[in-house]
């Protein structure tokens, strides 16, 4: 149980970002720990799964599975690709905008 605590510690803090800061960098930094929160999480669930390697040895019956290292990675580049597109948006909202607060771009 200990083990879960500091990833739902990374996603509260993130959502706190994401709710109450103002500035749209700040929003953009939150929603990527956000993601490294998540990831965070499933790293944790997955290793509880198995203790060796998946490759077939005799005697060994708790293989980790290499499912969920997949779809980890697969996540990571999913994020960083969203990322790097958001931080572009973003950028255009700024210089179009001349502002970095979010209400008074929505007021626009």
């Amino acid at each position: 149980m200990v083990d879960f605590i500091p990833p739902f510690v990374i996603i509260l803090l993130s959502i706190y970002g994401l709710l109450f800061k103002r500035h749209i960098i700040s929003k953009v930094i939150a929603l990527d720990v956000l993601n490294t929160g998540v990831v965070y999480l499933f790293v944790v669930i997955a290793s509880k799964a198995g203790e060796y390697y998946p490759i077939k040895t005799e005697g060994v019956k708790n293989y980790a599975d290499p499912f969920p290292q997949a779809v980890i990675i697969t996540s990571i580049v999913i994020g960083f690709a969203t990322l790097s597109l958001l931080l572009m948006i973003s950028m255009l909202v700024v210089e179009k905008k001349k502002k970095t607060d979010i209400v008074k771009i929505e007021k626009d």
